[in-house]
């Protein structure tokens, strides 16, 4: 897949071209729906399928950063969606386009630009100035300056609309479950192991610390079942978010204890999976209390799958 930032001239237009316009955050089953008509569209008419999505979510270029809290850096959306097969991820600035009207987005994008011959977008999509434009609204411009406008239904599972809306709320719910059935994925996060206190180390139980992203969706505080991928290798973990006994009570990090594995990763970046919530978050009179929950902890996650 061919990754362009905002350089329309590295997109190849001459025969035209399927474009999917979206936010695609999470790339969730949702997304991989309507990805997967677009490469159907552009492979029944010869042309290159492009996704159109943004550098910065909308809502936190128009409110503020942080407004809208990401189920994923760009570097991870780029990968889910290059493992779907379509052929260009266009990568837009948003303050370059959020002044133009539904029609002038279409005139001036779409179509002068991309030269579109097929649309694909959510029944709930928006596009243009101030999210004006409608996916009806883009089946009548298609008619108007003709080009084909395909309109996918949202995927439903046990009665809940896959959205990015709905992963966010399973993450700060910690329903991991929830999160992996709408993702079709484990939810992870990724980071640079960082220093700290070597309290675990005191009572055998060592972690590998990050610090949470503030973009990101804030994480219910507790103890979770985790896989930890080091390199190439996924190990058992047991996941602890949010504070700990011992320390700075306002002071929030993910502190990941990985079983069956010794050694220094201060400065290394590791991936976390989660895939379960354990039990509450407890406060621990003294270590040796703190240790007896920490052994039971550990047989639980030692006995569980993955």
């Amino acid at each position: 897949m061919q990754t362009v930032h905002a350089d329309y001239k590295k997109v190849n237009t001459a025969g035209g071209t399927a474009v999917a316009i979206g936010n695609f955050d999470g790339v969730h089953k949702g997304h991989k729906k309507l990805l997967g008509v677009l490469k159907e569209a552009a492979c029944q008419r010869g042309v290159p399928s492009v996704v159109y999505t943004f550098l910065e979510h909308p809502k936190n270029v128009m409110l503020g950063t942080g407004s809208q809290k990401l189920i994923y850096e760009n570097s991870a959306k780029e990968k889910f969606i290059g493992d779907t097969g379509v052929h260009t991820l266009f990568f837009e600035d948003f303050n370059s386009v959020r002044d133009l009207e539904p029609e002038e987005f279409v005139k001036e994008i779409l179509i002068d630009k991309l030269n579109i011959k097929v649309a694909v977008i959510g029944t709930n999509g928006k596009f243009g100035k101030k999210s004006l434009g409608t996916s009806q609204m883009l089946k009548e411009f298609g008619e108007r300056y003709g080009f084909d406008v395909l309109v996918v239904e949202p995927v439903v599972i046990g009665g809940v609309v896959c959205s990015s809306t709905e992963v966010r709320a399973a993450i700060e719910a910690g329903d991991f479950k929830k999160c992996e059935t709408l993702l079709g994925r484990l939810y992870s996060v990724s980071g640079t192991v960082v220093a700290d206190k070597h309290l675990g180390r005191t009572y055998g139980y060592p972690t590998a610390n990050l610090i949470p992203q503030t973009d990101r969706p804030k994480i219910k505080q507790g103890v979770y079942a985790t896989n930890t991928r080091i390199g190439e290798k996924v190990y058992k973990s047991i996941t602890n978010v949010g504070t700990t006994s011992f320390d700075n009570p306002e002071k929030s990090r993910i502190e990941t204890h990985i079983l069956d594995f010794s050694g220094d990763l201060y400065g290394t970046t590791i991936e976390v999976e989660f895939l379960h919530y354990m039990r509450d978050f407890k406060n621990f009179v003294n270590t040796d209390e703190l240790k007896s929950q920490l052994d039971e902890d550990k047989k639980e996650r030692k006995l569980g799958g993955n």
